[in-house]
């Protein structure tokens, strides 16, 4: 029979937590004072601030979400029609902007940067129930992160949209499911495409409860095990625990039907669609942010592939497929647009024959590399979830752009398994260089992601 927990305690985890060696990733963080380890990411945050404030005038999306914010300012509320979410985050903005006096455009982006900022701690607190002797590396990289970075100090939805995400996250696996509906309902307010993550969420509900009760009995096949989902008992609990998340979905849906669609203003350049060009180039990012991990994956994928080799049939259909399919027609994917530089690298991987083929090594590389997560990973199970919702985030979608990867990207940092210690801090340096070299450039506008 299944039998309800307290919502305080959390459910057993796979793997129990252990301190790593000094040859693991997390080990040169272990004995960190955690002032000063704060107090390195606050002085990186307003660095960074400093360097941006040259910037004169807004740059990408920046003007768009401040005309909006600045209606709000001055009283004007309605919605700015390129401004494709609810107006939520630029309320919050205009509120904190109006009660603090700083409506420049820097103090709007400052005003920012605190809201954004909130996504750190909610981070380190998720990584922590997965991997507490990791929680500091992985929340530095998330920081340092090249695309995400510059986002602190840019009037973008993205950071403060994923501090919501994974609070929901953080709270749902912590069993403190009414504060994830609340969260939930944020991140879906903030944009609306995080809806999937609630989905998500529902799933991992439902895989945590699951491993509570059943979990523990091996010798369960697939078949009984799947059985177990269908019993009363377990379904009575699931639904005690999720019933706030489904009412958000619930919610979503009453929003869609009554808006007529997803997005909010520009819906004519936002519709619903098929483009697996997100996935190849979801891939391609995966690879140039996780090369250290896709680099020691490669005994993995030697042996997955020795003793699969049907996998190489697959891949050779998986070319054929990308070969035909790759391709960026999007109005705001267009190959005059190379100042942003993922348009840039659209037009070689996708425009030019020798780059095309070559670029479908990494691709499968990386593919191969989750895979091989999914198989030998502490946390396989949630990484196996994060794959359908994943690709759901972001293949629907006609415009190809990195920001669209950024919750699974992020999520697959918390679940992913540990690096070896130079390979962590490989990954940490590479970070920290290349998002100096970005935002030195955004800052002068030589270019913008």
């Amino acid at each position: 029979m299944v039998t309800p927990r307290s919502k305080h305690k959390t459910a057993p985890q796979e793997h129990a937590p252990r301190k790593p060696s000094h040859s693991e990733e997390g080990a040169h963080f272990n004995d960190s004072p955690q002032l000063i380890y704060w107090l390195l990411i606050c002085i990186s945050l307003l660095l960074g601030f400093n360097t941006i404030s040259h910037l004169d005038g807004g740059i990408g999306d920046e003007d768009v979400h401040r005309y909006q914010i600045n209606w709000f300012i001055n009283g004007q509320f309605e919605v700015f029609k390129y401004v494709t979410m609810i107006p939520s985050y630029h309320a919050v903005v205009a509120a904190l902007a109006k009660l603090t006096g700083l409506t420049s455009l820097n103090g709007l982006r400052f005003v920012h940067l605190l809201f954004a900022a909130s996504v750190i701690p909610v981070f380190y607190r998720l990584c922590s129930h997965f991997y507490p002797h990791q929680a500091q590396s992985r929340t530095l990289m998330l920081v340092f992160t090249p695309f995400l970075f510059p986002l602190f100090f840019l009037t973008y939805t993205d950071l403060p949209s994923l501090t919501f995400t994974l609070l929901m996250i953080e709270r749902s696996v912590k069993q403190d499911y009414r504060w994830a509906a609340v969260a939930a309902f944020g991140a879906v307010l903030l944009r609306q495409p995080n809806i999937m993550w609630v989905g998500f969420t529902l799933s991992l509900i439902a895989l945590q409860t699951f491993q509570e009760h059943y979990g523990s009995n091996k010798a369960t096949g697939l078949r009984t095990a799947a059985l177990q989902l269908f019993k009363r008992e377990f379904i009575t609990l699931y639904l005690r625990r999720s019933n706030g998340l489904i009412a958000v979905v619930m919610a979503f849906i009453a929003f869609v039907v009554i808006n007529g669609g997803v997005a909010l203003g520009d819906a004519e350049q936002h519709p619903i669609s098929f483009n697996l060009s997100n996935l190849y180039f979801f891939l391609l990012v995966s690879f140039a942010l996780f090369l250290p991990f896709a680099v020691e994956q490669v005994p993995a994928i030697f042996q997955l592939l020795k003793h699969n080799v049907w996998i190489l049939a697959l891949l050779a259909a998986g070319f054929a497929l990308y070969w035909y399919t790759y391709e960026h027609p999007h109005i705001y994917n267009r190959t005059e647009l190379g100042w942003y530089r993922h348009n840039w690298l659209l037009h070689y991987t996708a425009d030019i024959t020798a780059f095309r083929i070559v670029s479908f090594f990494p691709i499968a590389w990386m593919a191969l590399s989750y895979v091989c997560a999914a198989r030998k990973g502490s946390y396989n199970k949630q990484i196996l979830l994060l794959i359908p919702f994943a690709l759901l985030s972001f293949v629907p979608l006609p415009l190809i752009e990195q920001r669209y990867y950024i919750v699974s990207l992020i999520l697959f940092l918390v679940f992913r398994p540990s690096l070896s210690r130079p390979a962590s801090t490989l990954t940490l340096c590479y970070y920290m260089g290349l998002s100096a070299y970005i935002l030195f450039n955004i800052s002068r506008k030589t270019f913008f992601l």
